[in-house]
């Protein structure tokens, strides 16, 4: 199994100019954000905190989210309550192109991983008529495609979950970086865990925060793991979390305005190219006319770092591109170089056909 966090710490290793791999959000943390947690370190908050979340935080989250406080949980990342749900189903089923930590954390757990596969012409769209495991993870918008399912077309999937009894998983952690109408998965089903954080939005990836949404046993049993494991959230953060709170709605406006440019730009730059073009998040998921893998390192010779399709399934010639990083235009000016270059070999060699299924310009 390709271990993304190796290829990571390959490309610290080279240090290329343009980091277009990692999804690490460029955007700088909000200077208010950061005096908060401060300002608590200073107050001497260091201690064991609640397993569940402060109180003030859980208000704060359940009344945007719109639910009641008993039925949110914070814990350190939302990886860890991936790692929750995971843990205590049989059988995974996932939507693939997939974030590899599912992948790696059902390999840790010994639980079978099902792998419902999306194709680039259907435009990531799941086709599914039967589900043969207890838990479903989706993500949308998605890692690494940038698709958004429409309301039917999640309605359509949920429906095949509720058929088959199959509880659902609903990695939300992009939700407020999206470009289209998008509808939690909660409101159209009721066996659902909705998992968010805050590394995205707000920037936190090294503070480590996230949060669940769910029934209200199921919170209590994500509860008994987060204590058998990790224990709490330091106040420090939290507290940081409940700052960034403040600032929800003028950050999501800010960043998704940033985000949706460089998905317009990085779109025209590639156009011609096959990806579908982003409805939300920050990446793209290009078709590459050879090997992904081996187009990844010739991207890296030149000093651009991507991920390989491999990073995400069985998509052995597609790369993702992150838009949160350093060298943007620089490295999509590159792709592209790469790109021609490459179908100009193919020709030279006699290849016939053509590697373009859906386009940027026919992807809406």
């Amino acid at each position: 199994m390709f271990n993304v966090y190796e290829f990571f710490n390959r490309i610290n290793e080279v240090r290329p100019e343009s980091r277009l791999d990692a999804g690490q959000p460029d955007i700088p943390v909000r200077r208010e954000i950061i005096e908060e947690a401060v300002e608590s370190l200073r107050r001497g908050e260091t201690g064991y905190t609640s397993t569940g979340g402060i109180r003030e935080l859980r208000e704060r989250i359940a009344e945007f989210e719109g639910v009641s406080t008993d039925e949110v949980i914070v814990a350190p990342g939302a990886k860890i309550l991936i790692a929750a749900e995971i843990a205590s189903a049989k059988k995974v089923a996932v939507v693939s192109p997939h974030w590899n930590a599912y992948s790696l954390i059902a390999q840790q757990f010994g639980r079978e991983l099902e792998v419902i596969k999306t194709t680039l012409e259907e435009r990531w769209t799941p086709r599914v008529e039967e589900i043969k495991a207890d838990l479903l993870i989706i993500n949308y918008p998605n890692n690494p495609t940038g698709r958004v399912l429409s309301g039917k077309e999640l309605r359509g999937l949920l429906e095949v979950a509720e058929e088959n009894g199959v509880k659902v998983l609903s990695d939300e952690v992009y939700a407020e970086l999206t470009f289209t109408r998008f509808t939690p998965a909660r409101e159209l089903y009721e066996n659902v865990v909705t998992v968010k954080g805050f590394s995205k939005l707000y920037s936190m990836t090294g503070f480590r925060l996230g949060y669940a949404i769910g029934e209200r046993n199921e919170i209590r049993r994500i509860r008994r793991f987060i204590e058998s494991t990790v224990t709490c959230v330091p106040p420090f953060v939290q507290r940081a979390g409940v700052k960034a709170l403040e600032l929800r709605e003028e950050l999501i406006k800010e960043v998704r305005r940033v985000y949706l440019e460089r998905a317009r730009m990085a779109s025209k730059m590639l156009r011609g190219f096959d990806f579908v073009e982003p409805e939300g998040a920050f990446y793209i998921f290009l078709r590459t006319p050879q090997n992904g893998m081996a187009f990844a390192e010739r991207l890296l010779s030149r000093g651009v770092a991507v991920f390989p399709g491999v990073a995400f399934g069985d998509y052995p010639n597609f790369i993702r591109i992150s838009l949160s990083g350093r060298g943007l235009k620089r490295g999509l000016r590159v792709i592209r170089e790469e790109l021609e270059c490459a179908l100009e070999s193919r020709a030279t060699e006699g290849w016939e056909g053509s590697s373009r299924g859906v386009s940027a310009e026919g992807s809406r």
